[in-house]
């Protein structure tokens, strides 16, 4: 099922009008291309913050600059207008309030650069976020930062994003925070948050010894952690050799099925050190799978077939160097077949990604939206938010496998996202054991999901009853997304 998804843009605004390209160079003795300012545009709005609306909001170049001097795509969301708002409501009681405002050090573009990675995991141009500390290691820069202190910009033309309800429980909020003592949001962001430690004996996934901020190189098979975070691998007995090759019958030539008699011989061996697969084999798969004349028990039977291959290093290897790219051809003609294929495909999903070798392969960081990881990632995604349960609780092992090993930045929120959205619904205790799971590696390693988690909510109310195990989950959960 296609989830609604938006485009999100990041307009970039200089507002010395050229100036500061044409007399920077004389004046603080630095090349300066712009004086920048930004606002992200998504769901149909520009979105900014300045120093005395906070965050306001307008229609695209809606505001008294006009229209931008550049315009930069960062890709899409997938994430709701209204979980959005509620984003925007939290940054608006904590880190952005009108008064947290600094010209330099905390401004409309570090506003940009977190609700950009919020959105789609891509931060804005780094020129722009490098450039106060450019201005400030001029002699001038320092000559002038007392005046820069008291200095702000908040480009009229726009409205607060929030109702008056919500500015009023904004307002009593800020006034709370500033009476109450300790260090502030901002400052308790920047220290080491620690993370309770793990009862004894406690087997679930989720248990920390080390602070959040130490988690971001996580490996699950270090020290401590490897029984906390076992893959979870499909184990079906594949198809007698001569029963599938009966049903495929004339349909593949002589060497094809030898290729399957290759396979099931590798598997059948204890030694795999004096045996190798080739490309040859990898085609042949690729042929029963792709062929319309198969049915879909010879389809079954030759992704079941797979399910046991990838479990091997040898054969990812071979997978990572085949041309015909066939993980990513399935992945991509998934919506055409049927619910009883769709089954063995996320299965072999599951079992790809167990490894750290299967995950790296699948998880391997690109940009290009035809990469095997962004297709992976989409996939995820769209089998998360399906209206079929079985479809949920298949693709959250898999899922909870691809989050035991690190996810490209890119794609963490976008599949938090989609995995707190569904933890919403009623679900068996298989599919929430896993989603929560996966969202606590996730939490691990990404302080923004620890937010999203709290403005979004968890329903462990719900969840809590279904067992033991989940109860834990749903606790540690919790404190993840208290601190």
């Amino acid at each position: 099922m296609a989830e609604e998804s938006w485009p999100v843009k990041v307009y970039i605004y200089d507002i010395s009008k050229g100036m500061a390209r044409s007399l920077s160079q004389a004046f603080i003795g630095k090349q300066i291309n712009g004086v920048w300012h930004t606002g992200i545009v998504a769901y149909g709005q520009e979105y900014y913050f300045g120093g005395m609306g906070g965050i306001e909001s307008c229609r695209p170049g809606g505001t008294v600059l006009g229209q931008p001097d550049q315009i930069e795509h960062l890709g899409t969301t997938q994430i709701p207008k209204e979980m959005f708002h509620n984003y925007l409501l939290q940054l608006g009681q904590s880190t952005f309030r009108p008064h947290d405002y600094h010209l330099l050090e905390h401004n409309c573009n570090n506003f940009s650069s977190e609700v950009a990675q919020f959105l789609t995991g891509q931060d804005i141009p780094s020129y722009i976020t490098s450039l106060p500390a450019e201005v400030m290691s001029t002699p001038l820069g320092q000559m002038l930062k007392p005046l820069i202190d008291t200095m702000s910009v908040q480009p009229s033309g726009g409205h607060s994003v929030f109702s008056q309800q919500e500015l009023k429980t904004m307002s009593s909020g800020s006034q709370k925070m500033e009476q109450a003592p300790g260090p502030s949001v901002q400052q308790g962001k920047n220290q080491q948050e620690t993370v309770p430690e793990a009862t004894a004996g406690n087997s679930l996934p989720g248990s920390a010894n080390s602070s959040r901020s130490d988690t971001s190189n996580f490996d699950p098979s270090s020290e401590g952690e490897e029984d906390m975070y076992e893959p979870f691998v499909y184990t079906e007995a594949i198809p007698e050799l001569q029963t599938l090759k009966d049903k495929i019958g004339s349909k593949l030539t002589t060497k094809n099925l030898n290729s399957l008699d290759d396979m099931y011989e590798y598997l059948s061996l204890k030694d795999k050190s004096q045996w190798s697969l080739g490309k040859d084999h990898i085609q042949s798969i690729h042929t029963v799978i792709g062929d319309g004349r198969m049915g879909d028990d010879v389809r079954v039977g030759v992704y079941k077939l797979l399910q046991s291959l990838v479990l091997f290093e040898d054969f990812i290897t071979l997978l990572q160097h085949e041309p015909t790219e066939m993980i990513k051809n399935i992945v991509q003609h998934y919506d055409q077949l049927t619910d009883t294929v769709h089954t063995a495909i996320l299965k072999l999903l599951t079992n790809l990604t167990s490894t750290q070798k299967g995950q790296e392969f699948v998880m391997t960081e690109s940009e290009d939206e035809s990469s095997l990881s962004y297709l992976t990632s989409q996939f995820c995604i769209n089998c998360i938010l399906s209206d079929k349960s079985e479809v949920n609780t298949l693709i959250a092992t898999a899922v909870y496998n691809l989050c035991r090993y690190q996810i490209p930045e890119a794609h963490q929120i976008e599949i938090g996202s989609a995995v707190l959205e569904c933890l919403q619904r009623d679900l068996s205790e298989q599919t929430a054991y896993h989603l929560l799971s996966s969202l606590l590696l996730l939490m691990k390693n990404n302080t923004e999901m620890c937010d999203l988690a709290s403005v979004v909510g968890m329903n462990c109310s719900q969840h809590e009853k279904l067992s033991p195990r989940v109860k834990e989950l749903c606790s540690k959960a919790q404190e993840f997304s208290a601190l």
